[in-house]
C-alpha cells in the first residue's frame, strides 16, 4: 500500500501513466478538472494522502466531492475509516458508500445490510440509504448482497428508481435455481413487467435476460419465463418510452 507520506500530485500521475496518452487525450476535460481539484487542495494545505484524510471533514462540499474522485482513482484505501464517518452526510453518502464497496465488498456489505433492513422495516424508509445500500453492495458477490438487492426489489411501495438501481445490479448476480432467492427474483421480475413504472419495467427486462441467458452452460431457460412472453410482446410492439439514465 503507498505510503501517506505520498502526495496527490504524485499519485495521480502515476495514474496518468497507467491510463496512456490515449485515454489521457479523449478525457482531456476530465484530467483538466482533477489537475484544478488539486491545486485547489493545495492552497488549503493538503498536499498528501494523510493531509487530505486529516482535513477530509472540514473541506467544503464542492472539494468533498473532488476530493472522493481521488480516493476513488488513487485506491487511498487508507480512507476507509473516513468514508465511514462521513456517511451521516448525505451530500456524500452515495459516493461514500461506492467507494467502501470497492475498498471492502464484505465489510461494506455487512455493514449497509443492517442499515437496509432498518430502512425496510421502517414505516418511511428513506430512499438516501437504500440507495447507497445498493451502491456499495452491488460490488460483492456475497449471498447477504443479492439478498438485499432482491429484498428492495420486490417491494412495491418503494420509489421506482430505487428499485431500479436495485434490478441493475441484480443483472449481474448470480443464482442457483434450487433456492428460494432464485424464486423471488425471478417472481419478482415477471411481475415488474406489469408495473406501471418505466424504470420497473426496464430493469425487470434486464434482470429476465441476464436469468435466460445460459450461454456456455448445460442449464435450459426456466419455463417459468414463457407466461412472461405474452406481455414482452406487448411491451416491444406498443410501448415506445425510454428509460431515464
Amino acid at each position: 500500500m503507498p505510503s501517506n507520506r505520498d502526495t496527490l500530485e504524485q499519485r495521480y500521475s502515476r495514474f496518468l501513466q497507467r491510463q496512456g496518452e490515449d485515454w489521457c487525450r479523449k478525457c482531456a476535460s476530465v484530467c483538466r478538472e482533477r489537475r484544478r481539484a488539486l491545486q485547489r487542495l493545495r492552497k488549503l494545505g493538503i498536499v498528501t494522502v494523510a493531509d487530505l484524510l486529516e482535513q477530509f471533514p472540514g473541506l467544503s462540499q464542492r472539494l468533498k466531492h473532488s476530493a472522493l474522485d481521488l480516493i476513488a482513482i488513487l485506491k487511498i484505501r487508507q480512507a476507509v475509516p473516513v468514508l465511514f464517518a462521513a456517511l451521516e452526510e448525505k451530500s456524500v453518502r452515495l459516493k461514500c458508500a461506492d467507494i467502501l464497496g470497492q475498498f471492502c465488498p464484505a465489510k461494506a456489505t455487512r455493514f449497509f445490510h443492517k442499515i437496509a433492513q432498518r430502512e425496510l422495516e421502517s414505516n418511511r424508509p428513506d430512499s438516501s440509504w437504500l440507495n447507497a445500500a445498493i451502491h456499495a453492495t452491488g460490488y460483492s458477490d456475497l449471498g447477504q448482497a443479492t439478498e438485499l438487492l432482491v429484498s428492495i426489489f420486490e417491494r412495491g411501495d418503494l420509489p421506482g428508481t430505487i428499485r431500479g438501481d436495485a434490478g441493475d445490479k441484480l443483472g449481474c448476480c448470480e443464482f442457483d435455481r434450487r433456492t428460494r432467492l432464485y424464486r423471488r427474483c425471478r417472481d419478482a421480475v415477471i411481475r415488474g413487467l406489469s408495473e406501471d413504472s418505466i424504470h420497473i419495467q426496464f430493469w425487470s427486462m434486464y434482470v429476465i435476460a441476464s436469468l435466460c441467458n445460459v450461454a456456455g452452460s448445460r442449464q435450459t431457460i426456466d419455463r417459468a419465463f414463457r407466461s412472461a412472453l405474452p406481455r414482452l410482446r406487448e411491451i416491444a410492439k406498443h410501448d415506445h418510452r425510454l428509460a431515464q439514465g
